[in-house]
């Protein structure tokens, strides 16, 4: 029997809570009978945590990171792809911590354009690979008081965090199965909203 496969993106702005979102989901989704949860983490920050490769940093320009970036999440979503039809599980849900299309909120159009052509991808190609996108607003907007650097790849100002939120949510703005969660409750109902979106992405009721 065919395997059904669910692709879900989490993003959103600095410090919006997918850390958080992604634990929740693996918690719950993991305990129904018959689903393996696989998580692909974030590329950027790995290359900057784990390589030492960081733009404007006597390194590399924003452009060329990008070629990095998404070389690595390529190869992390193939192997995501290759595990999911290895396990034994029947349902498998895969969560992208970020994937392709948040690279367009650091470079210009044309230059993402130029990227993804570069690994023989368009961006319509891009959004397609995804079957659903959870966006998590920064708590920058919203919910101040939390915003932290916390995160060593995290340096954005509390306003430059409200932009790169604006604008990653921009360049996922095109797809079809897009769910935004603001920061208008507490943090525990943020992610409890979370979860009942993923249980509609899957295709269950939601749990509990």
């Amino acid at each position: 029997m065919e395997k059904k496969l669910v692709k879900l993106v989490l993003t959103g702005g600095p410090a919006g809570g997918k850390t958080s979102m992604l634990a929740r989901i693996r918690e719950e989704v993991s305990k129904l009978e018959d689903w393996r949860v696989i998580t692909v983490p974030e590329s950027a920050s790995d290359l900057i945590s784990n390589f030492g490769i960081k733009p404007f940093d006597d390194c590399l320009q924003m452009r060329e990171f990008q070629d990095y970036v998404v070389a690595d999440q390529l190869h992390k979503e193939l192997l995501a792809c290759k595990a999911a039809r290895t396990v034994r599980e029947s349902n498998v849900l895969i969560v992208y911590d970020r994937a392709l299309l948040d690279d367009l909120a650091y470079v210009t159009p044309e230059e993402f354009a130029s990227v993804l052509a570069g690994f023989g991808l368009t961006v319509c190609e891009a959004l397609a690979k995804y079957d659903a996108v959870i966006h998590m607003v920064t708590c920058a907007k919203g919910a101040l008081h939390a915003y932290n650097l916390d995160n060593a790849a995290r340096t954005e100002s509390p306003e430059e965090a409200v932009a790169r939120d604006e604008r990653t949510l921009q360049a996922w703005s095109d797809h079809p199965v897009l769910t935004v969660l603001h920061n208008n409750t507490d943090f525990e109902t943020k992610l409890q909203r979370g979860m009942r979106e993923v249980f509609r992405i899957i295709g269950l009721p939601a749990q509990g």
